[in-house]
Formats: C-alpha cells, sequence, structure tokens
C-alpha cells in the first residue's frame, strides 16, 4: 500500500513591536483577508502555492520595514489527523462564503421566476434586485480575495460564478421585460433556483447577505482568532 504524498504547507512566523498597537492591527488584518489558519499566537499556515508564497513574502517584508521579524517555512504535518482537521476548518469557511452566494442567488432567480409568471417588473423592483446584485457582487469579490486555496476549493467557487453569472443575465433580460427569454434562462438553469415558496412572495431575503458580510468584515481568516486586535 502506497502512502500519500505528504502535503507542503507555509508557516509564517513573526513578531511587531508592541507599540504602536495599530501594526500588530494591521498585520493581523492582512492574515485574516488572507483567509490564514491561526495555529497559535503569531503562527499561522496555509497550504502551499507560488501565491501563498508571496503573499507570505510581502508580508514578511513589511513587518520587517516596521521593525519586527519574520521568518516562513515549508513544512509537512506528522500527524495526518491534525492536518485534515486544520484542512477542513479552511475549506469549511472557504465554502461557507461561496455557498452564500449561491444560496442567495437561489432566491434571486426565485423570486425572478415568481415575475416571470405574472410578467410583473417595476421601478421598485429594478431598484431592489439592483441593490441584491451589488451586495452579492461585493460577498463574492471577498471571498474570493480571502480564498489562496487553488484547486482545493474550485468547485464551489466555480458554481458561485455560474449563479452569479445567471442572475446578471436573467436581470439584463428583465429589464427589457423580455419574460419568454428570461423563462428560457431560468428554465436552463433550474438546478440554482430556490422555490418560489421557500423565496417568499415580498421582497428578495438579503440576511443572508448581511450576515456574511458582517461575518467576512470581522472574521476573514481561520482557526481560534486568537490575536483579536486590542
Amino acid at each position: 500500500m502506497h502512502e500519500r504524498d505528504a502535503m507542503r504547507w507555509l508557516q509564517l512566523t513573526y513578531k511587531v513591536p508592541s507599540e504602536p498597537s495599530q501594526k500588530r492591527v494591521w498585520v493581523w488584518r492582512r492574515l485574516q483577508n488572507l483567509g490564514a489558519y491561526a495555529l497559535q499566537n503569531s503562527v499561522y499556515l496555509l497550504p502551499f502555492s507560488e501565491d501563498v508564497e508571496k503573499h507570505f513574502r510581502q508580508l514578511a517584508h513589511e513587518i520587517h520595514e516596521m521593525g519586527g521579524e519574520a521568518s516562513i517555512f515549508s513544512v509537512v504535518a506528522l500527524d495526518v489527523t491534525d492536518e485534515n482537521r486544520i484542512l477542513q476548518t479552511l475549506l469549511e469557511t472557504r465554502n461557507t462564503e461561496y455557498n452564500t452566494v449561491i444560496k442567495v442567488c437561489g432566491r434571486f432567480l426565485g423570486k425572478a421566476a415568481s415575475l416571470v409568471e405574472v410578467q410583473e417588473w417595476n421601478e421598485q423592483l429594478h431598484a431592489e434586485f439592483s441593490e441584491v446584485l451589488e451586495k452579492v457582487h461585493v460577498l463574492f469579490r471577498t471571498a474570493k480575495r480571502h480564498d489562496l486555496l487553488g484547486t482545493l476549493t474550485a468547485a464551489r467557487r466555480a458554481t458561485a460564478a455560474e449563479a452569479l453569472a445567471v442572475c446578471e443575465q436573467v436581470f439584463r433580460v428583465l429589464l427589457d421585460k423580455d419574460y419568454t427569454k428570461a423563462r428560457r434562462l431560468l428554465e436552463m438553469h433550474s438546478d440554482l433556483l430556490v422555490n418560489v415558496s421557500e423565496a417568499g412572495s415580498g421582497s428578495i431575503d438579503t440576511s443572508l447577505v448581511n450576515s456574511q458580510a458582517s461575518k467576512q468584515k470581522q472574521n476573514g481568516s481561520n482557526g481560534e482568532n486568537i490575536e483579536p486586535p486590542a
């Protein structure tokens, strides 16, 4: 029986001056935005890739520039159970963000389908759909910015991108009040739709967008978040 190839990780270890505290907060936020796993205080991990190496090297340089210390190590886990736990945490966090995009798009399309059936479109609906689209675009861009996992999250990322693209297409068609074309589009992508009863008969439920956007703003990284700003 062949053992699987060891997975390579990059580990960033750093120390910054305690004062001014803005420096420590700035580094912490950068690591949040990279979606790095907080192994312990000032020790962060991500699966190896050239992109991760580039970001870690840049951050290490900036830490040195502010009078701190930073080291980057290429490491492998000796305990597969620990490695799987960390990797699963990273994947769940990233996929949760993409799944939120997919769910909101499903509600968007479900609402669009109900409007197509009654052939209804007006300025209020235009404004509502436009606002939701803008928020979901921001959510998707933020999710991608946090995502340095490459092929590990490729499937969810692609599905979220497809769902968003379909929403854009349906929205443009509804602007022209071409209900026949909108119906065809919705039928082609019926797997993305949320049932009309789930979508609701009123406004599109944006609570998922607002909740996830708040989480992204507060915490883009993973792990125990053991270095909150003081």
